[in-house]
């Protein structure tokens, strides 16, 4: 049984059902970034629990990033917080260092044990943010440091209502239509960015001890059911020599966009998930659009750019 006894401690402080994508987590850690389930939501439920997990997997293969994986049970080792064990996507076991801090304990069970978890679902994690216009899904994707989390925060302070922060989880429907869950309801923005807005950090959780980044309460999300994803919008600085406007992309070009930006896409060699990786993102392709948007960097320029891209929203879909 890979539940073997370890060295971690943490003790339950009780349960509670979070929503939270696709599904609730019945959770005995406290996780203050997710809202309560309501008491009619029929979504299933996946358990996180506290309790020792051992070093390593039972017939594991070998360790890839801090993961190793047998058959359907996944094991995420991260140095000085905690070893998660996901079990077929019902499950989450944590095994806490001890005297982790509770934020850096949640960052990584919310982060990236809980995108290992939604693989093993078939959920499709997209390291994506995303708004709501007109009923649709809009998601912005790039690489660190491409202003994701600031480029949401703008649309909402526009009216938009915010649907994810950092990742979109989206579920392949019927007919192969890509729809997008509801995400975690806040946003991950540095010190300068919430400065920016307007926001008084100082009254603000860190989003980890020792970082400079906070958890901003997200305010109006959309509703705890998903929503039709439109387009997906690749973030890049603008070069001289590059595209200067936003431009689709097509074929291999837009698959190698959908695969590169899923969300802890590396760990699914080790799960035996790539396959059905690349249907989902064949699959995700016949509904949703793939667009390079070039951007100058600075927030001397930011609102402009927003501009430019909310132009690019509302033209064609107004149209």
């Amino acid at each position: 049984m890979p539940h073997a006894a370890s060295s971690g401690t943490g003790q339950a402080t009780g349960t509670a059902i979070y929503s939270c994508f696709g599904f609730r987590l019945l959770s005995d850690l406290p996780l203050p970034e997710l809202r309560p389930a309501t008491a009619d939501d029929p979504r299933p439920l996946v358990h996180v629990r506290l309790a020792p997990v051992a070093e390593e997997l039972a017939g594991g293969g070998p360790v890839f990033d801090g993961l190793q994986a047998a058959g359907s049970v996944a094991l995420l080792t991260i140095a000085e917080v905690g070893r998660f064990l996901i079990d077929d996507g019902r499950e989450i076991v944590v095994d806490p260092c001890p005297g982790v801090p509770a934020s850096n304990l949640r960052l990584f069970l919310l982060g990236s044990a809980l995108g290992i978890l939604c693989h093993q679902r078939g959920l499709l994690p997209l390291h994506a943010n995303a708004v709501v216009a007109y009923g649709r899904a809009f998601a912005f994707a790039g690489p660190s440091g491409a202003g994701k989390s600031t480029l949401a925060a703008a649309f909402q302070a526009r009216g938009y209502q915010l649907l994810a922060d950092d990742v979109c989880m989206v579920e392949l429907g019927e007919g192969g239509a890509a729809l997008a869950w509801p995400g975690i309801p806040r946003l991950k923005l540095w010190a300068d960015a919430v400065q920016m807005f307007r926001r008084d950090d100082e009254s603000l959780d860190r989003v980890a001890e020792g970082i400079d980044k906070y958890h901003v309460p997200a305010g109006q999300m959309a509703e705890a059911r998903p929503v039709p994803l439109r387009r997906l919008y690749l973030l890049c600085r603008r070069e001289g020599g590059g595209p200067q406007g936003i431009v689709r992309l097509s074929g291999h070009e837009a698959m190698a966009a959908v695969m590169a930006h899923t969300y802890r896409g590396l760990c699914l060699e080790a799960m035996g998930l790539t396959e059905r990786h690349f249907r989902q993102c064949a699959a995700m392709l016949s509904s949703v659009a793939i667009y390079l948007a070039p951007r100058q960097w600075g927030f001397d320029c930011f609102e402009r750019e927003v501009d430019v891209l909310e132009r690019h929203v509302l033209q064609e879909e107004s149209a």
